[in-house]
């Protein structure tokens, strides 16, 4: 069992007061109370990431009705507490991880959305939570979705399908990805700090790559030499390494 995080449960009763009861849900009392629970996995099995619980709990953050800046007092110092050993980065690395997590949650709007009982923290669920009803309806939203999809303009070529669905995976990363390097150009943030921030996200290139210094500078002169639209595009950055 990894460190105690009821402090951090104190801290958040007091910040949603009456909210609470209905708002701390089970799954998201375990994970901040004891962290990920190894003993819950089976010997060899992959196990979610630092990044996987943080931005699972951001997004429930939000969800909760709590602001980007009352999400930083509780959840920063929660991720060195308890999930500084999923990472091998340093607690400051961790906490401008963190920071850099929430500001992606909240201002891309990150929908919260479990998956009850087969939750990938293997995280204590209860059908008798008051949200259960409504996750589980999006989920079979979801998956619903996701079988219409696959159904328009299914390839003749059954093998090549999957690849289809990557490639399609791949895609609307690297148009995300694509979005919040722009955003970042307007601020002022140096390229190399784009790049990081994008793969601390977990966004890929249009290949399924990690981002690169070189890939990024490429990619957004390419779209400066199309001729993006001011209200999309914006100017690009020296190839200096800035």
């Amino acid at each position: 069992m990894t460190n105690d995080g009821r402090p951090f449960l104190n801290m958040l009763d007091t910040m949603l007061g009456d909210r609470g009861k209905d708002t701390i849900h089970l799954c998201i009392r375990d994970l901040i109370e004891h962290g990920l629970d190894l003993a819950r996995f089976a010997a060899g099995e992959i196990t979610p990431q630092r990044l996987d619980i943080t931005q699972y709990l951001a997004a429930w953050s939000r969800y909760a009705g709590l602001t980007e800046v009352e999400s930083s007092a509780w959840l920063i110092e929660y991720c060195v507490a308890l999930l500084a050993s999923r990472s091998r980065r340093t607690p400051a690395a961790i906490r401008h991880s963190t920071k850099s997590n929430l500001r992606y949650i909240y201002r891309s709007a990150v929908p919260f959305l479990c998956h009850g009982a087969n939750n990938p923290f293997r995280a204590h669920c209860s059908p008798d939570c008051p949200v259960y009803a409504e996750m589980q309806a999006r989920l079979r939203a979801k998956a619903s979705e996701g079988l219409q999809l696959s159904l328009v303009a299914r390839p003749p070529a059954p093998s090549i399908e999957p690849v289809l669905r990557v490639k399609a995976v791949y895609l609307e990363q690297f148009q995300t990805g694509l979005r919040v390097a722009l955003d970042e150009v307007r601020k002022g943030t140096k390229m190399r700090r784009i790049v990081e921030l994008l793969n601390e996200r977990g966004l890929k290139t249009r290949t399924g790559r990690e981002w690169k210094y070189a890939i990024l500078r490429n990619e957004l002169q390419t779209m400066n030499n199309s001729h993006v639209p001011p209200q999309d595009g914006c100017g690009i950055p020296s190839t200096s390494s800035g």
